[in-house]
């Protein structure tokens, strides 16, 4: 696999834990709002950087859509709970990739909600997960962010730190960021494009979602 970009990870997925995946299905997944809810297979990504939004977002598509909002910080969250050793960001990180990798695998086996809204940059792996999602037959919805290198520092320092990462990290990866946006963005078409102006208008999301889930 070739490194892309100077913080590109080539971790394996393979070699999940049994264990530790039975406890995060039954402590993370299994607690999630929406699993029993029954929707047409949607894939609802975010192509952006850091602090946008997007858990917030998220948020509001699985309260107003039904959607099962799978969060890589929430599945890090329950980790640290029982493994506080994994406090180290590589080992963190690692083991949750290794988790949601396996998980997206088998979403037809553990919900009937079609409606997945992952909440976290796509734009990294993408040719690692979307085939995944590809494979069980998911439409694609992208929310595409085209904001200027001003306002993403800004919403970053804004934000502050977090219990998984730094504003100082987020700033080293904005190089990285961009280089994976093009990337990305050169194989897919957003269907919502949101920037400086707009990029709380989440209720205009939600809807191009509600009218693209008319059309499945």
């Amino acid at each position: 696999m070739t490194k892309l970009s100077s913080h590109y990870r080539e971790d394996s997925s393979d070699g999940l834990d049994p264990e530790i995946r039975e406890y995060l299905d039954r402590e993370y997944f299994a607690k999630l709002e929406n699993v029993d809810v029954a929707h047409l297979k949607l894939l609802v990504v975010f192509a952006g950087g850091n602090a946008i939004g997007k858990s917030t977002l998220s948020r509001k598509i699985a309260s107003e859509l039904g959607g099962l909002w799978l969060e890589n910080d929430g599945v890090k969250r329950v980790l640290l709970q029982k493994y506080p050793e994994l406090a180290k960001v590589d080992a963190l990180h690692h083991l949750t990739w290794k988790y949601t990798m396996d998980l997206y695998g088998r979403l037809d086996t553990v919900t009937k909600n079609g409606l997945i809204v992952r909440d976290g940059i796509i734009t990294w792996y993408y040719d690692r997960i979307l085939p995944i999602f590809s494979r069980g037959g998911y439409e694609l919805f992208v929310v595409g962010y085209n904001l200027s290198e001003a306002k993403s520092q800004e919403l970053i320092k804004q934000r502050g730190d977090t219990m998984t990462t730094t504003v100082e990290r987020l700033l080293k990866l904005r190089e990285d960021q961009r280089i994976h946006l093009e990337r990305f963005l050169s194989e897919y078409d957003a269907d919502i494009m949101l920037d400086d102006e707009t990029v709380f208008d989440h209720d205009a999301v939600v809807a191009a979602i509600r009218m693209k889930m008319k059309k499945l």
